[in-house]
């Protein structure tokens, strides 16, 4: 534990703001992917049924911090201060996972597949609860004797609790709309993939932004 002077801190200027601006944005990550990890764990029978739902959420988490955060990794390669900082006095681990966000930056050479995969949960389904998608996943579960049928969980506490219907909505939403992952191809296995690209990118993240 460290004891930091926020006066100090503040005297050397906008790169502060830009370090508490990384700090704000790590911790939310941070957050982001502990729930995604705790929820991928054996959970008590009785919260079995929700948990793909749970991981799910924080797959949206990650998606919508991220897309926000990473254009402070732009930022910190712009400030003389802290890239300096950073290629002088930072480990190789933290020096290989700043180059590789940067590969994901406005200009990277990785942008678009970010873009498919992260920049496009944040700006149609993380915070947002549209009829169209809506629409177009229930057409398509609907049509489907496999998925046609779903659930609704009540229960005398919140752990029980669920709209079930609606985590298969989403699923389908974020896997079919976004991501397109055809029908042919196993769901769990590519939906996990590209989870965990999204969760390497966070990894990245909180590794280079411990400057």
């Amino acid at each position: 534990t460290r004891i930091v002077d926020l006066k100090r801190l503040r005297e050397i200027g906008p790169d502060a703001v830009l370090l508490l601006r990384l700090m704000r944005a790590a911790n939310d990550i941070a957050l982001a992917n502990w729930g995604l990890r705790h929820f991928k764990e054996e959970q008590p029978p009785a919260r079995r049924h929700s948990q793909l739902g749970k991981q799910r959420y924080f797959v949206r988490l990650q998606c919508g911090h991220l897309s926000e955060a990473l254009s402070l990794a732009a930022e910190v390669q712009r400030s003389s201060r802290l890239h300096g900082f950073l290629l002088s006095r930072c480990s190789q681990d933290a020096k290989d996972a700043f180059l590789r966000i940067l590969e994901f930056v406005r200009g990277g050479c990785r942008r678009q597949e970010f873009e498919r995969y992260i920049v496009s949960v944040r700006d149609k389904i993380t915070f947002h609860y549209d009829p169209a998608p809506t629409r177009a996943a229930l057409d398509h579960r609907a049509d489907q004797d496999a998925t046609r049928y779903s659930k609704v969980t009540d229960g005398t506490d919140i752990d029980r609790w669920r709209f079930d219907i609606a985590d298969d909505l989403e699923d389908s939403i974020v896997c079919r709309q976004l991501w397109g992952i055809p029908m042919h191809a196993d769901l769990r296995t590519e939906a996990d993939r590209i989870a965990d690209f999204g969760s390497d990118r966070c990894i990245d993240y909180l590794t280079f932004s411990c400057i």
